[in-house]
């Protein structure tokens, strides 16, 4: 008869190892996920240091960098558009010849208004430019010239006041502004500083006031002569039509 084997003892612990082990690598898990979650530089420079891999280690020069970059992302470059670029340079003009007394600059929406006063251009009730006149002129037509690519149309419009003080060889304010506007466009002209096609000349009279026809001084404020700039950009503008967007127009489409 054949002899039993011995039985083997049989090691019912070794699962324990395989469970240690699992709860190691869990435990490890979340270790790291609670680093994470509360990482700094610190941290950082241990965690990879315990891995030994050199390469991740975060320098001083890459943390600048990447401060840096978010701050890039906060910075906002301003464009200066050609209308503003022009109404700097003639206001750099008349502040720099003490000219603010007698040239207003304005700017409006699409236009650039230069407003002569009174009698900066002309003597009372004459319509033939002075001497004077006719320098600040020169300059102002030659700064006009540099930037005469951006600039559409230059208006020259005559304004006079509600009482006549003479001009007895014009009919009405009409006759007298007109011909102050129009000689001013043909000393422009003249000296060869912008291309006619851009100029024109009007004469509004007595009814395009700026201020009280009553007294002496609002008077005098209507008085004057005025170049009203349109930018080629401003022009463009206004020729083009708004456009309808597609889902504007497919909106309309669908309506009964």
């Amino acid at each position: 008869m054949r002899a039993k084997r011995p039985k083997k003892d049989v090691n019912t612990s070794e699962w324990m190892n395989t469970y240690s082990d699992t709860i190691t690598l869990v435990l490890c898990f979340f270790v790291l996920l609670f680093s994470f979650s509360t990482v700094n530089e610190n941290k950082w420079k241990e965690i990879v240091e315990s891995f030994n891999l050199d390469e991740f280690k975060p320098s001083s020069a890459s943390i600048t960098e990447s401060t840096s970059f978010t701050d890039v992302s906060d910075l906002s470059v301003s464009r200066i558009s050609p209308k503003d670029e022009l109404y700097n340079t003639i206001d750099d003009y008349i502040e720099n010849h003490n000219l603010s007394s007698k040239v207003e600059l304005l700017s409006g929406d699409s236009t650039i208004t230069l407003r002569f006063k009174d009698t900066i251009l002309f003597d009372p009730d004459i319509a033939v430019l002075r001497a004077d006149g006719k320098e600040i002129l020169n300059n102002i037509c030659g700064l006009l010239n540099n930037s005469i690519d951006l600039i559409d149309m230059i208006e020259i419009e005559g304004h006079t006041a509600a009482n006549r003080q003479g001009q007895p060889q014009f009919i009405d304010t009409f006759e007298f502004s007109a011909r102050r506007a129009v000689n001013v466009l043909e000393y422009a002209k003249s000296i060869g500083n912008i291309d006619p096609i851009k100029l024109c000349a009007v004469g509004y009279g007595q009814y395009h006031p700026i201020g009280n026809n009553e007294t002496e001084e609002g008077r005098a404020s209507n008085r004057r002569v005025e170049f009203v700039i349109t930018s080629c950009e401003a022009a463009m503008a206004a020729s083009n039509p708004t456009s309808i967007s597609a889902e504007d127009t497919a909106t309309e489409s669908t309506d009964p």
